[in-house]
């Protein structure tokens, strides 16, 4: 089936370009259409850019530290001119290595906008040239969120694609919204010596996180030096020349806090406003395309995945949906598993996740509960980085391990083991049977199971 199926992609993101290459190896004929540039927001906006600056604090927190390690730095000078042009370099090698990937699978790429003509045909905005194609995916993504409040659309309110393009340092911000996006852009600018305020309106920082580590790492942001108020609702932005005064509802006081720009950082929503899915009678609720378990939408054929469908916004599952989408479109038949779905934070510390929270597993049934902190682990000491725990919540009939929470050094890479042993149905017992190299920080994983199996070893 595959040599006679032609696939076109709306969208040349982590949720399309994937699914291309995919449906590619699989022998289908597929055309990618994308209205800006491949890689989508991970690659351009979000994940890489962010990273690429975190690690540009990263290296100015090791030269502070440095003389616990016995190296001692006369001083350092940010050039943020060559922090922003080394992000754009990783940014463009990237993207670059997108395109090369496509090309070698044959894949045609047309830059422009997609639009629906019919169930098995789009149209290029920019050309007038119809696409025909006997299965669609959309995967088009999403934008920043914008919420109603005075003054928002101010000319020193920016969102996080306008953070990524900044030219130079703001000597103060106020970030508006503490999820992911607000917090990692918050520690890179108080690595880089800018004045930080959060105002979150939740009770917590990092909303959804394990509540336990979202304290833990919340206490480490403010520790770092970022003034951080949260159960507060923003009322109004004023600009007045070189400052803009946000005012916010703490309680029943009204409060201030006075900033060269403000960054707005609450969350993404869907984006298919150019696609005139209405046209082809695509089912869409709260802003988001409906799917089925196969990823397919109400109309036969047309299949949907990433950011556009809501839900989890991240971008590795993104993939995942669209090469679970476009083996359905060739004829298997597979249902999408959101069983173990990691999320990461890029803070220092880092923190990761999968599976359900304490608080969610608590609603299923008795638990099990194993802690272990990296000040009993020989790697973190020998990094400097021993604040946070590896926490492991299983099931206590049966031992299944539900959740895996970190904090602590390397945590997002950490969390890897603990989706392959979830996506296996391991249980505690079974991961703290598992050898574990020495020194490694992946021992904490080990010693939090062995908490729930017999005890840690290194813990009174």
């Amino acid at each position: 089936m595959a040599d006679k199926t032609r696939i076109t992609i709306i969208g040349g993101g982590v949720g399309g370009y994937p699914a291309a290459i995919r449906a590619a190896r699989m022998g289908a004929e597929v055309t990618l259409i994308e209205r800006d540039a491949l890689g989508g927001t991970c690659l351009n906006w979000g994940c890489i850019p962010t990273k690429a600056l975190l690690q540009s604090a990263n290296v100015v927190r090791t030269m502070k530290e440095s003389e616990v390690f016995g190296i001692r730095c006369k001083g350092y000078e940010v050039d943020f001119g060559a922090v922003m042009a080394r992000k754009n370099t990783v940014v463009a090698q990237l993207t670059r290595g997108v395109g090369a990937l496509l090309k070698a699978k044959k894949v045609k790429v047309i830059q422009g906008t997609a639009s629906f003509v019919d169930p098995k045909t789009v149209q290029v905005g920019e050309t007038g040239e119809k696409i025909q194609g006997d299965r669609i995916l959309i995967a088009s993504g999403s934008k920043p969120g914008r919420i109603p409040i005075e003054g928002i659309d101010g000319p020193d309110v920016m969102d996080s694609n306008q953070v990524l393009a900044m030219k130079s340092l703001p000597r103060s911000v106020v970030v508006i919204g503490g999820g992911v996006i607000g917090v990692e852009f918050a520690q890179f600018l108080i690595g880089m010596g800018t004045e930080v305020t959060i105002i979150e309106m939740l009770p917590n920082l990092v909303p959804g996180v394990d509540k336990e580590i979202a304290a833990a790492l919340q206490k480490q942001i403010a520790a770092s030096g970022v003034k951080i108020v949260t159960g507060a609702s923003v009322k109004s932005v004023v600009h007045k020349k070189t400052e803009n005064t946000v005012t916010y509802v703490l309680g029943d006081k009204t409060e201030a806090v006075t900033a060269e720009k403000v960054f707005l950082t609450v969350g993404r929503k869907p984006d298919f406003s150019l696609l005139n899915v209405d046209k082809v009678g695509i089912k869409h609720e709260r802003g988001a395309i409906l799917v089925n378990e196969t990823m397919e939408t109400n109309v036969p054929g047309v299949y949907a995945a990433g950011d556009v469908i809501g839900g989890i916004m991240l971008a590795h599952l993104a993939s995942a949906e669209g090469e679970c989408a476009v083996r359905n479109a060739l004829g298997h038949k597979e249902v999408m598993n959101y069983k173990a779905v990691p999320a990461c934070i890029y803070t220092t510390p880092e923190v990761a996740c999968v599976g359900l929270t304490e608080e969610q597993a608590k609603e299923r049934g008795e638990i099990q509960i194993g802690r272990f902190p990296f000040r009993g682990n020989g790697k973190a000491l020998v990094l400097n980085e021993v604040e946070g725990m590896v926490k492991v919540i299983s099931d206590k009939k049966f031992g299944e391990v539900l959740g895996v929470h970190i904090i602590g050094p390397h945590a997002t890479d950490l969390i890897a083991e603990a989706v392959l042993g979830m996506t296996m149905e391991m249980t505690a017992e079974e991961l703290a049977g598992a050898i574990h190299p020495h020194p490694t920080v992946s021992e904490a994983v080990m010693e939090a199971a062995m908490a729930i199996s017999g005890g840690a070893i290194h813990m009174p």
